[in-house]
């Protein structure tokens, strides 16, 4: 197994460099990532108290090969491999199989994972595009990323420009499918009907005038009953828009805008219907751009019967204000210890981006205070979990990030972040005695 991985990834780097005689175009990207990361308490307990220790220091790397394979202005493939956050000195488990795993002494470990294999084609005499395979599909944002959907999925996506203003993209992805073909019963001996199934559709109409760009898109889902022991057949959809208005540079305005609902069925409890609305103002200037970034999101009441008031979400990316709180780290440096989607919070960052004194160094600071939306009795009611906030509770989090392109090739991104959190004592008992979190980490890349 480890001989096949090897030869699989050794294949990708071969594949961008050995053309001659192929009548297809190869072209090779890719980046090494390097994470040097300390944190303390970002779990806001402090784990001395409790008798326990904590591992402050950690260093990882990552490797992303994107070969594209291109036969001609119609047809093209695209193989995209990772060696995915190899901890140093982790061995990992199962004779390092698995991410994470090889980096022990020894360095061996089968941990190559297939991130994208699709294909591009243009339909013959139609302008109409289409991508098929395991990609990465993205439902649209314009200020921090979109909190519903930004992952890799198996999909099929066309699109089609009806001009330089419209166009319209269409897709089909299915995010899962428990069993992959007929099931079978070896006690009864007899089939069995799966609703295993996990589908999702959708339509983006993507609007760009002079200054500006609107994108609002629809999204349906289907998720079968027997899909990670649901209840009940479930579906929902989700609206939304994503907006930027630069028509007034240099004041930029940009806006996204969602709205979600999951019916459970029969199971009300299983319910979920939430909405989440962020925006953010921005004016660049000669030495920095100042801006302003704001967002609300609903949160849990305390009706447990009636189901979620959360946005419902599949498989974000991360939803990207900050870089400690929440999703915004650079490259392999650990992010979101608030929220990775933004659920059940609203919150203001002041933000000063582009501030550059030195050639090639750029910094970004972000002041940010955050407070809950659940309900502060949902968390007795058993509907949210420690790390999320009441209507009681609040954060501070400031952040110091630097960018330093070395080289053409070769950047380092060094983030200095702390977030102070405030639980109320009558919702979280004892719990609520936390700490402050920091962070400082270096992450070193290389592209090419």
């Amino acid at each position: 197994m480890k001989r096949i991985a090897t030869l699989l990834l050794a294949a990708a780097f071969v594949f961008g460099t050995v053309a001659a005689g192929s009548a297809a175009e190869f072209k090779t990207t890719g980046q090494f990532d390097f994470g040097f990361q300390w944190t303390d308490n970002t779990g806001f307990q402090d784990a001395k108290k409790a008798g326990a220790s904590e591992d402050d220091f950690d260093v990882r790397q990552r490797v992303r090969v994107q070969t594209v394979i291109t036969a001609s202005e119609n047809v093209s493939g695209t193989l995209f491999f990772e060696i995915g956050e190899t901890v140093w000195g982790q061995e990992g488990d199962n004779d390092n199989i698995g991410q994470g795993a090889g980096g022990a002494l020894g360095t061996d470990g089968v941990n190559v994972e297939t991130r994208r294999a699709y294909i591009d084609f243009t339909v013959p005499n139609t302008e109409l595009k289409v991508r098929m395979g395991l990609q990465g599909l993205a439902l649209p944002s314009a200020v921090a990323g979109n909190p519903v959907m930004d992952d890799d999925v198996a999909a099929i996506v066309a699109s089609y420009a009806f001009n330089d203003m419209f166009s319209l993209t269409g897709f089909w992805a299915r995010p899962a499918d428990t069993n992959g073909g007929d099931a079978y019963d070896t006690v009864n001996l007899n089939r069995k009907n799966l609703n295993d199934e996990f589908d999702m559709a959708g339509l983006v109409l993507g609007v760009k005038g002079d200054g500006y760009t609107f994108d609002p898109y629809f999204s349906y889902a289907w998720i079968g009953k027997d899909v990670n022991g649901a209840a009940d057949d479930l579906t929902a959809w989700w609206a939304g828009a994503a907006f930027e208005l630069t028509m007034f540079d240099p004041i930029v305005f940009s806006a996204d805008a969602i709205y979600g609902d999951t019916d459970g069925g029969d199971v009300e409890a299983n319910d979920a219907t939430g909405w989440f609305l962020t925006g953010k103002l921005s004016y660049k200037m000669d030495m920095f751009t100042p801006g302003v970034i704001a967002w609300y999101a609903t949160g849990e009441d305390d009706d447990a019967a009636d189901g979620s008031e959360r946005l419902p979400v599949i498989s974000p990316a991360g939803f990207a204000p900050t870089s400690f709180g929440f999703d915004g780290a650079a490259g392999i440096l650990d992010g979101a210890i608030l929220s990775a989607t933004g659920t059940g919070t609203w919150g203001v960052a002041l933000v000063a981006e582009d501030i550059q004194f030195i050639e090639n160094v750029s910094h970004v600071v972000r002041v940010a205070y955050i407070k809950g939306t659940n309900d502060e009795k949902s968390f007795a009611k058993g509907m949210i979990e420690f790390g999320d906030l009441t209507e009681e509770d609040s954060a501070w989090e400031v952040n110091f990030d630097t960018n330093y392109q070395i080289y053409e090739n070769l950047s380092a991104a060094i983030e200095l972040g702390w977030v102070k959190l405030d639980l109320d004592e009558s919702v979280w008992g004892a719990a609520d005695d936390t700490d402050d979190a920091w962070k400082a980490g270096v992450n070193l890349t290389y592209s090419f």
